[in-house]
C-alpha cells in the first residue's frame, strides 16, 4: 500500500524560498502581523511557491493556536429549501468577497442532528456557524439546552437565547406592504393563506394581517384567514381546492395572499379550475420572488426577502462576533423585504 503523501510545511515553503518560516507563515496565514515585516518581492515569492507546492493550511492546527480558520458553519433545515438556497448562495458569494469559506450541513427539524452538527463544526474549528433555519415552536425548548455556551453563533428570524446575535427579514412589513398594494388596487375582501398553525412566521403574518386591513378599514373576519390542514409547505390539490372553497366560493375574497410563491401559483392554477380569472376576479400575491414568479401567467406579484442585504448584515454579525465588538444592541439586524407587482394583482 503507497504511502500518503507528506503535507507542505511553511518550513518546507521557507527552505526553498531562502526567508524564515515566520516570513513564511506570516504571508500564507497572517501570523505575526505585528513583529514580522516582509518586502513585496519577498511576498510574491512564497505565494509562488506555495502554489506550486499545492501548500493547504492546517485549519485544525491553526485553531489550536488561537488563529481563525477563516470557515463558517453554515446549518440549513429541510424545509422552505428554495428559499434557503437562495439565500445561501447569496451567503457565500458574500462570504467569499471577506476571504470566509463555508462548510454546510443540513438538518431534518431535528433537535439532536443541530446540536451533532454544531459538535462537529466547532470541533473543525469553525470560526463561527450560521443557523440557517426557522425554529418552530414545538423544538424551542430543547434547543435552548443545545445553545447554552456557545460562542459566535448567528441566529435567524429570532434567537434562542436572549444573547444570540440574530438576523431576520421583517416579515410584518412584507404582509403591510402587500395589504396597501391590494387596497390600493381597490380590493374590499383580502384572505390571507398560511401553511402552519404552530410556524411563528405564520402567526407574524396573521397577526400583521389582522392589524393592516383594518387599519385600511376593510373586511377582518377571521373565515378570511385559512390555514392549511395538512400543516405542510407543499401545497396538495385537495389543500388548494378547500381554501378557494373556503376563501373565495363561500367568503367572496377577492384577493388571496398566498404564504410562499409556490402556493401562490397552484391557487392561481386552481382558480382557473373553478372558473375565476386572475386578477379580475381575485387577485393573488406571494412570498420569496422565487424565478417561477416571473415565468408563470400572469406574472406573479410577490415579496422579495432582499437575500444579498441578509448575507452582509449575517457577515457582519460574524465579524464583529470574532472581533468582539459586537454590543447588545447591535445584535439584532432586520431587513426589510421589498414588494415585486407583475401582473397577478
Amino acid at each position: 500500500m503507497a504511502d500518503e503523501p507528506r503535507k507542505v510545511r511553511l518550513l518546507d515553503i521557507a527552505n526553498k524560498a531562502g526567508v524564515s518560516r515566520a516570513a513564511v507563515g506570516h504571508i500564507l496565514n497572517n501570523s505575526g502581523a505585528d513583529c514580522v515585516r516582509v518586502s513585496e518581492a519577498t511576498r510574491e515569492k512564497v505565494l509562488k511557491i506555495a502554489a506550486e507546492l499545492d501548500y493547504r493550511p492546517n485549519r485544525a492546527a491553526q485553531r489550536l493556536r488561537g488563529m481563525p480558520t477563516k470557515i463558517v458553519g453554515v446549518i440549513l433545515d429541510t424545509v422552505n429549501m428554495a428559499v434557503f438556497s437562495a439565500r445561501l448562495a447569496a451567503i457565500e458569494a458574500e462570504a467569499h468577497t471577506r476571504g470566509y469559506r463555508l462548510m454546510i450541513g443540513q438538518v431534518h427539524h431535528d433537535p439532536d442532528e443541530i446540536k451533532t452538527y454544531l459538535d462537529d463544526f466547532i470541533d473543525h474549528g469553525m470560526d463561527a456557524i450560521l443557523c440557517m433555519f426557522d425554529v418552530m415552536q414545538d423544538i424551542r425548548p430543547k434547543l435552548k439546552k443545545v445553545f447554552r455556551n456557545r460562542e459566535h453563533i448567528i441566529l435567524h428570524s429570532r434567537p434562542i437565547l436572549k444573547t444570540q446575535a440574530c438576523v431576520r427579514v421583517e416579515t410584518s412589513s412584507a404582509i403591510e406592504q402587500l395589504v396597501d398594494h391590494l387596497a390600493d388596487r381597490g380590493r374590499e375582501k383580502i384572505a390571507i393563506q398560511l401553511w402552519s398553525p404552530t410556524d411563528h412566521l405564520m402567526s407574524i403574518r396573521s397577526d400583521a394581517w389582522k392589524e393592516n386591513v383594518k387599519r385600511r378599514k376593510l373586511a377582518s373576519s377571521s373565515s378570511l384567514i385559512w390555514t392549511n390542514p395538512e400543516a405542510t409547505q407543499k401545497p396538495s390539490r385537495e389543500a388548494i381546492d378547500d381554501c378557494i372553497q373556503k376563501l373565495v366560493v363561500k367568503n367572496g375574497a377577492d384577493a388571496i395572499i398566498a404564504s410562499n410563491d409556490e402556493w401562490a401559483v397552484r391557487i392561481i392554477q386552481g382558480l382557473e379550475r373553478h372558473g375565476c380569472a386572475v386578477p379580475k376576479d381575485v387577485a393573488v400575491t406571494g412570498y420569496d420572488n422565487l424565478d417561477i414568479a416571473d415565468v408563470i401567467e400572469p406574472g406573479l406579484t410577490t415579496i422579495d426577502q432582499c437575500h444579498a442585504e441578509y448575507a452582509k448584515q449575517a457577515l457582519d454579525l460574524v465579524e464583529e462576533s470574532l472581533a468582539g465588538t459586537l454590543t447588545p444592541a447591535k445584535k439584532l439586524r432586520v431587513i426589510r423585504p421589498k414588494l415585486v407587482i407583475r401582473e397577478s394583482s
